[in-house]
């Protein structure tokens, strides 16, 4: 199986602009709930979003919308690596409200955990219309800027809720909102501002302000 890290090839600026279709999901409320599952034998278990991974584990994502729109979904390893992760190449995007998509998309496919260590930032974009693409063949997608931190920290199980739990967690890990000056180049899309309501087993993302602007958040995997 090819690794999550390996298998994507644009960054999370991966958009133009949107094309507009007047009232589409104005009265929709804009929420996204995210699931992180693991491979477990032939089996899988739900974990939570700040969970610390090994090299080697199998992960998907399970992913919710509240409102119709379509998802585009980019990564930037450990590595440094952009890749596109959602949607699969010729593969459709568009959400229905209250269906759960997972990622990958076939029903036997993970995606693997490869080193090094540290942590995956994936960026996801939520908008109520299709995106139109740039047709530059050198440089399709604007990516994110570069960020120093946290990509360069090995991830540490936070003591307390270990204790607590017996589940090795690093607060770093899971969902936020994107730093400012996050996205670079003109293509990159301005992020609203996102309520962020994390879970033992999953993350709920709901823009602070309602409306058909793009909602754009990162989701850091921890692993080591």
């Amino acid at each position: 199986m090819r690794s999550l890290w390996m298998l994507l090839v644009t960054g999370a600026g991966l958009l133009n602009c949107c094309a507009q279709q007047p009232g589409q999901n104005q009265q929709q409320e804009q929420q996204m709930r995210i699931v992180v599952e693991q491979q477990t034998g032939s089996a899988f278990r739900i974990v939570s979003p700040q969970h610390i991974f090994k090299t080697g584990d199998m992960i998907r994502f399970r992913v919710t919308s509240s409102a119709d729109g379509f998802l585009y979904v980019s990564d930037r390893a450990a590595s440094g690596k952009y890749s596109e992760l959602f949607p699969a190449k010729g593969a459709g995007n568009r959400l229905e409200h209250g269906k759960d998509y997972r990622m990958p998309a076939a029903t036997r496919a993970w995606f693997r955990i490869e080193p090094p260590a540290g942590y995956e930032t994936i960026f996801f974009t939520f908008t109520s219309s299709p995106v139109l693409h740039r047709n530059e063949p050198a440089n399709p997608y604007a990516k994110p800027a570069p960020q120093a931190s946290p990509a360069e920290l090995v991830p540490r199980c936070d003591d307390t809720t270990f204790r607590a739990r017996g589940e090795c967690l690093d607060l770093n890990a899971g969902p936020s909102a994107v730093p400012a000056g996050t996205l670079a180049g003109s293509d990159g899309l301005t992020p609203r501002d996102v309520s962020i309501v994390q879970g033992p087993d999953s993350s709920v993302v709901t823009p602070v302000v309602p409306g058909d602007a793009p909602i754009i958040y990162e989701f850091r995997i921890a692993h080591r």
